[in-house]
């Protein structure tokens, strides 16, 4: 079990359990994706896929449904995670977790982002940048509403609700609930994940060792 795993699984124990938890999640492990490419259909490796299964099965009977990010490897995410923990194998596709979506609102202009400053640079945008770049959401305005969106979705059930995504969209999320920009050493590796829901004060969210209300 890797230490993505074993700190998703340390923030599960730190959620309440008699709440709906929206699960903020980044797909499971892919080989690289090769320069210049969108790696829209580059699958899960093997380790990828047994480390789902790993992570799946210690959630058996906590979790309540799995919405997943079009892209293959986040659906394969989405199925392995959800047929380990037990569930009726039902993946939803939800486009705000993918591109177009919540922060990326015209696909091939984006994309002309990523051309231009690498993953790692329109990351680093989403994370602290005060403008939206061409083709996407302002990210402050973007990452709220995907909070919202995930809690709507979670709805009143309790469990946990589970939402596939990706490192771009996972870990400028994170970063603007926080209101804080985040060192790449904190940024998402494969399956880590952040979590949230509601109480009496606002909204809460966990991610690694922090939790913080009022969102």
């Amino acid at each position: 079990m890797n230490s993505a795993v074993k700190r998703t699984l340390r923030l599960i124990q730190s959620v309440p359990e008699g709440s709906p938890v929206a699960l903020l999640i980044r797909h499971s492990a892919r080989d690289d994706i090769p320069d210049r490419d969108t790696g829209i259909e580059l699958p899960l490796n093997d380790l990828g896929i047994r480390l789902c299964q790993e992570l799946g099965r210690e959630l058996a009977g906590r979790v309540r449904f799995v919405r997943s990010s079009p892209v293959l490897r986040c659906v394969q995410t989405a199925k392995l995670l959800g047929q380990a923990a037990d569930t009726d194998g039902e993946v939803i596709l939800d486009k705000r977790l993918g591109a177009p979506g919540a922060y990326v609102l015209d696909e091939q202009v984006a994309w002309g982002n990523w051309l231009a400053h690498g993953n790692e640079g329109v990351i680093q945008h989403l994370l602290s940048g005060s403008r939206a770049l061409p083709g996407m959401a302002d990210p402050a305005e973007a990452a709220n509403g995907l909070i919202e969106h995930l809690l709507e979705c979670a709805g009143v059930e309790p469990g946990l609700h589970l939402f596939i995504s990706h490192d771009s969209i996972v870990t400028p999320t994170v970063a603007r609930a926080f209101g804080q920009d985040m060192p790449k050493s904190q940024w998402p590796e494969y399956l880590d994940a952040s979590a949230f829901w509601r109480q009496q004060n606002g909204r809460v969210m966990a991610y690694r060792d922090i939790v913080q209300g009022g969102l």
